[in-house]
C-alpha cells in the first residue's frame, strides 16, 4: 500500500481565505477534480480526482490565544491517482 502526503501552511487575509474556499467549493460542485495550491511541489498545485460519497468533519479547538478550525474531506479513489513528476523520480 502506498501512502502519499502533501502539506503546507501559510497565513492569509480573511478575504484571501474566502477566495480560496469559494474556489474549492466551485470545484467540488463541478465534481471532476480538486486543484489545490501546493507550493512544496514543483508544479505549485496538486490535482486530485473527486468522488462520492464524501465524508466530512469539522474540528474546533479553542485555546487561550488561538482558535483552530480544521475541515476534513475524504472519499474513495476510483482509479489510481497520478503522482507529480518529482515523486515519480524518487521511486
Amino acid at each position: 500500500m502506498r501512502i502519499e502526503e502533501y502539506e503546507f501552511e501559510e497565513e492569509k487575509t480573511l478575504s484571501n481565505l474566502a477566495d480560496l474556499l469559494v474556489n474549492i467549493a466551485e470545484q467540488i460542485r463541478e465534481g471532476k477534480k480538486l486543484e489545490l495550491p501546493m507550493p512544496t511541489l514543483r508544479e505549485g498545485v496538486i490535482q486530485v480526482p473527486l468522488g462520492e460519497p464524501v465524508e466530512t468533519g469539522i474540528e474546533v479547538t479553542i485555546r487561550r490565544h488561538f482558535i483552530h478550525v480544521d475541515f476534513a474531506l475524504a472519499w474513495r479513489r476510483e482509479k489510481e491517482m497520478e503522482f507529480p513528476e518529482e515523486e515519480k523520480k524518487n521511486d
